[in-house]
């Protein structure tokens, strides 16, 4: 019995780090892949910015992703360009919430994908 807690114990810990948190920049933020990817809305505007998972910074003018989306209980996909540097952003054409939930797809140059859910 010891050890199917302690078993537990130790698979439920790694779990408890990939737990959406507070970025620096007031959005939501998740561990996805080798990134760190955090989303924030303003107005019609997503915005996800990533950086290493050391929270180095990242080239993200070679990266692309999408968005998903749920708003006010329907399903928003948003394709994700390079805006700025760290910043992939789109422009939804609907009013979002301060708060979102869904998931971010960011593809690197070398097709290699990482998924953000939040």
């Amino acid at each position: 019995m010891m050890k199917i807690t302690a078993l537990a114990l130790l698979l439920a810990t790694p779990l408890a780090a990939h737990e959406p948190g507070i970025g620096p920049n007031g959005g939501m933020q998740v561990d996805a892949g080798p990134y760190r990817v955090e989303v924030t809305t303003a107005g019609t505007l997503v915005n996800v910015f990533v950086t290493m998972d050391d929270e180095s910074e990242l080239d993200t003018s070679t990266l692309s992703g999408t968005a998903m989306l749920l708003v006010d209980g329907k399903p928003l996909r948003a394709t994700l360009a390079p805006s700025e540097p760290g910043v992939l952003s789109a422009d939804t054409d609907t009013e979002l919430p301060q708060e979102v939930s869904g998931a971010v797809q960011i593809t690197g140059a070398d097709g290699v994908s990482a998924q953000a859910k939040f």
